[in-house]
């Protein structure tokens, strides 16, 4: 059984391995993470991202199992206190004899510091507890195939125009 605690503001929990199972509980097996697959995840900086956590259960219970998002060991609310980082609310789905659970974590804007930040989504059920670090990864900005144009431009063809009569007045003056 997974013992969590909180000190000085930080959760603090011991985990035997991946996934601890209780020998007299043939029912419930310890959830598995099986969202997201590793544990680089690609951000754009100054955009918006989702990232979801997703575990089979490992309990024909849904309500015996919960999950939730660290930042560097603390709950999110207490590191983002101003909201831009959030979890969504737990998503139960059930099929194939499995229950599944879900938790996202949306920040409204990526910045420097989430790239230097330990991500760690935490899924436990009366058997276990599954355990899995996510770091952002910087991805690199990705250029419009509609031309120079960014953000609220409302003719890109117009841009491209302008850009290419800059290009040919400068050659001919040169």
């Amino acid at each position: 059984m997974p013992l969590l605690f909180l000190h000085h503001g930080v959760v603090n929990a011991h985990f035997s391995g991946d996934g601890y199972i209780d020998q007299g509980s043939e029912e419930y097996g310890p959830p598995i993470i099986t969202m997201p697959a590793g544990t680089n995840v690609n951000a754009e900086l100054g955009k918006s991202l989702v990232v979801t956590c997703q575990a089979i259960t490992g309990s024909s219970d849904k309500f015996s199992t919960i999950i939730y998002w660290l930042a560097n060991q603390q709950f999110i609310e207490d590191v983002f206190e101003d909201g831009r980082v959030y979890e969504g609310k737990e998503i139960f789905k059930s099929g194939n004899g499995k229950v599944i659970i879900q938790k996202y974590l949306r920040f409204t804007e990526v910045t420097p510091e989430d790239f230097k930040t330990n991500f760690t989504c935490a899924v436990m059920n009366p058997s276990g507890s599954s355990v899995k670090n996510i770091t952002l990864v910087r991805k690199k900005a990705s250029f419009s195939s509609t031309g120079p144009c960014r953000g609220n431009c409302k003719d890109s063809s117009r841009s491209w125009k302008l850009a290419y009569r800059l290009m040919t007045t400068q050659r001919k003056v040169q």
